[in-house]
């Protein structure tokens, strides 16, 4: 059961990365990578309040966690394309930009998350014991 949870919620958060990529991605290339950098924040942000929120109340089942994390989230964000897009901006020798994309991305990634966690906890309290 938690295999199947993850397959449709990775489906599913595949799913709306591939729409909401259609819908951002501008007519030319961009100089920098909005589309995936702005989708993996908030998939970050939507981990941190995600965990948080399931540290604090269990969902019914062992599926929840995985069908939201490794599943919805996890198809949502996509850590090979922002791989793919830094090698590309940096083999055209805009190295500056792809150093900037790979700094912005990580450090971007870990505030967001934070503060998806932060917002939850407000929201839920803190959970008590490790987090889920």
């Amino acid at each position: 059961m938690t295999v199947l949870a993850i397959i449709v919620g990775g489906g599913i958060g595949a799913t709306l990365r591939y729409v909401l990529g259609l819908n951002l991605a501008p007519s030319t290339p961009p100089d920098f990578p909005w589309v995936t950098f702005v989708i993996n924040l908030v998939g970050a942000f939507a981990l941190g309040a995600v965990m948080t929120l399931l540290a604090a109340h269990r969902l019914p089942g062992p599926w929840g966690k995985p069908f939201l994390s490794t599943g919805v989230i996890g198809g949502f964000t996509t850590w090979s394309h922002f791989i793919v897009e830094a090698d590309q901006l940096i083999g055209a020798r805009r190295s500056g930009v792809g150093i900037a994309y790979l700094v912005l991305s990580i450090f971007g990634g870990v505030i967001t998350a934070a503060l998806g966690a932060r917002l939850a906890e407000l929201r839920v309290g803190r959970p008590t014991g490790r987090r889920a």
